[in-house]
């Protein structure tokens, strides 16, 4: 499908794609093996980048980094490359897997706990009857910690040898154990979506189309878990005037001013 476009945003290089163009490009990576990478990242990955080194060897190694928030597209609108919109983990899923089912690819769900998972998984089969979901697993507490847990998780991926792989651990814990384990996974996409299945299983309650469109959808998560989601907000806003500073002066830098 050609080189991707991408611009430069908080120190992440993010493919400029529409919403059909982000389905293409990974429809058409499932058709093919070794395993590519998938991130959605917002300001939360911008943060926790700062001080996690692992967490940054895994976004270096990703073949496609989409704007899973309206900070990226607003702050592409300064640069010469906008990006066409907003791509967020949990409203790919089903479109994508509504694809998957036309192109007959399969597709396996990591993460969460093993009721959301069977919620989300009867979600899919509704909206996508022809759909093909070859495997699930939901794995340990404490699974960034524990070798044999990772271990147990790609031996249960690469057993069934998914086309697409949702991985649904949280940030950083996705995007670390799929960089670490991508060489061993027989899989085509390993697609990060952190709450993604937990929405679809309905158990955590999306916010209305507006509040994502205007960027107020910190404000309705928070509301729903204050005691685990107002800390990593308020951290968020605080630092953000120093992540734009941050920003233009990656920027000057790559420009060599």
């Amino acid at each position: 499908m050609g080189q991707l476009e991408t611009v430069r945003l908080f120190g992440i290089d993010v493919a400029v794609k529409d919403f059909a163009g982000a389905i293409a490009q990974i429809v058409h990576w499932a058709h093919q093996r070794p395993a590519r990478t998938v991130f959605t990242c917002n300001l939360d990955h911008v943060v926790k980048l700062r001080s996690d080194r692992a967490f940054g060897e895994a976004y270096a190694g990703a073949d496609l980094v989409v704007a899973d928030g309206m900070p990226f597209v607003w702050l592409a609108r300064t640069t010469r490359t906008p990006l066409p919109a907003r791509i967020s983990g949990s409203e790919l899923i089903v479109p994508l897997c509504r694809t998957a089912a036309h192109e007959g690819l399969t597709v396996f769900l990591l993460g969460s706990t093993e009721e959301r998972l069977t919620a989300a998984e009867e979600a899919l089969r509704e909206a996508a009857p022809d759909l093909v979901i070859c495997g699930r697993h939901a794995p340990p507490f404490g699974f960034r910690d524990d070798p044999e847990a990772q271990h147990v998780a790609a031996e249960a991926v690469s057993r069934v040898s998914p086309d697409i792989l949702f991985v649904a651990l949280g940030p950083p814990t996705q995007e670390i154990w799929v960089e670490t384990w991508r060489e061993t996974l027989d899989c085509g996409v390993a697609l990060c979506i952190g709450a993604g299945l937990d929405f679809l299983s309905g158990d955590i309650e999306a916010a209305p189309t507006w509040m994502r469109r205007t960027g107020l959808e910190w404000v309705w998560r928070t509301l729903q878990e204050p005691r685990r989601l107002a800390p990593r907000y308020g951290r968020i806003l605080a630092l953000a005037p120093l992540l734009l500073k941050d920003h233009f002066l990656d920027r000057r830098k790559r420009r060599g001013v």
